[in-house]
């Protein structure tokens, strides 16, 4: 009995002559419980934030205190040595002069 090329390879079993290059199956990992640590009371964070918020006031207010001391540095040293026209924002001409009739 003669069998076609289909029915022969139906026959033959399948494997994959690369399988231990796949994948193989992974088991499952195995975590403990999660437990949350208890709360601090409202209050110790209400006097945590007063104080970061404090700390960040003083950064503020410094910061301020040393632009403004930088601005009257820069204007006594370096803008006082430029011609009034540069420094008041106006343009730079020749004054015009009256004509004489």
């Amino acid at each position: 009995m003669a069998l076609t090329a289909e029915e022969l390879l139906l026959q033959v079993p399948l494997r994959n002559g690369m399988e231990q290059d796949l994948f193989q199956p992974v088991r499952k990992l195995e975590f403990s419980p999660v437990t949350l640590p208890a709360g601090a009371p409202a209050q110790q964070h209400l006097k945590a934030w007063i104080f970061e918020c404090e700390q960040l006031q003083q950064a503020i207010d410094e910061r301020r205190k040393r632009t403004e001391k930088f601005d009257v540095w820069f204007a006594e040293t370096c803008l006082s040595k430029r011609p009034p026209g540069m420094t008041s924002g106006g343009v730079l001409s020749p004054a015009r002069r009256s004509e004489k009739r």
